[in-house]
């Protein structure tokens, strides 16, 4: 029994001793685990931190400046660059899409479609007369020619270049006129051919100049109406003569055709007499003015009239 007992205890002792090394194994696994936990987030701590508040602090910074670094360029328009830091404006453009750009920097936007531009404008005739008209002019920078465009003349090109000479191209026009002559060529049609280079020079296409709402002196202008009203009633007064004559001409013509086949054929006179009144009522009945006289031997127009008869020779 006693060996029995001993062997018994000498088990359990061996068990015991068994379960507290797998617990120690099992509790030193657990302490490593936790110094490898806490070593991740020493190093996350120690690096990560820094990291994340540079990331962190770039994000707000894009986040602030954001219309100034994302740049878009829309349908119909071309970037011109300009780096701070880096040689100023660049010589290439930027075509249509987004572009990122250093803060620092700075980004300028061109149209290159066609644009319209009235300006109302008082200028002198050739007399000394005051003419207010409206000046319209179209145009379009030239996309190739853009970056030069910007360092010459500057986004306001249209205010500090393309308005003044257009202003002095018509002032010179216009001061070449008579008041008179003024309406003949309103349009503009043509006049500005040769002012376009000069206007646009190498950087903008100018495509048309045309004048409207041209208005004189209210004395001038009246003067000019009833004088072109004159000339109107003259040359309506012409053409009625016109007509007349050439009515008489046909008429005469018609009775000369008459007497010609009278004395061919023998046509008696009281047919001869009809037909002079066939044609009186013919001219009478013509809308123009005229002046009809009678007074001949037969009773009809004087250049209708003295028709012989045969049988009177």
């Amino acid at each position: 029994m006693q060996s029995i007992d001993g062997t018994g205890v000498d088990e359990r002792a061996r068990k015991t001793r068994h379960v507290r090394e797998e617990e120690a194994r099992q509790k030193e696994a657990r302490a490593l685990r936790s110094r490898r936990v806490w070593r991740r987030r020493w190093y996350f701590l120690k690096y990560g931190t820094p990291t994340f508040i540079v990331l962190l602090m770039l994000a707000v910074f894009v986040f602030f400046f954001r219309h100034r670094m994302l740049i878009t360029v829309g349908s119909g328009q071309v970037g011109v660059i300009y780096y701070r830091l880096f040689g100023g404006t660049s010589d290439t453009v930027k075509q249509e899409g987004l572009t990122i750009i250093a803060p620092w920097d700075r980004a300028y936007i061109y149209s290159t479609r066609t644009q319209t531009l009235i300006k109302p404008m008082t200028v002198l005739s050739n007399n000394g007369l005051e003419v207010h008209l409206d000046a319209q002019i179209r145009f379009h920078p030239v996309p190739e020619t853009i970056p030069y465009l910007h360092r010459r003349l500057g986004p306001d090109y249209v205010i500090t270049a393309l308005l003044p000479q257009l202003t002095q191209a018509i002032q010179r026009k216009i001061g070449q006129f008579q008041p008179e002559e003024i309406y003949a060529s309103s349009s503009g049609n043509g006049l500005f051919q040769s002012d376009k280079r000069l206007i646009g020079g190498v950087f903008i296409e100018v495509e048309d100049i045309a004048l409207f709402n041209i208005k004189l002196p209210d004395k001038v202008q009246q003067s000019i109406q009833a004088k072109a009203e004159e000339q109107q009633a003259v040359q309506t007064a012409m053409l009625r003569v016109d007509k007349q004559q050439q009515e008489s001409l046909r008429v005469q013509k018609e009775v000369d055709g008459l007497k010609l086949y009278q004395s061919v054929t023998g046509i008696p006179k009281s047919v001869l007499i009809w037909k002079g009144i066939e044609a009186t009522a013919d001219l009478a009945k013509s809308p123009n003015s005229k002046i009809i006289v009678f007074g001949s031997k037969d009773n009809l127009p004087l250049m209708l009239g003295n028709v012989p008869d045969l049988a009177e020779k």
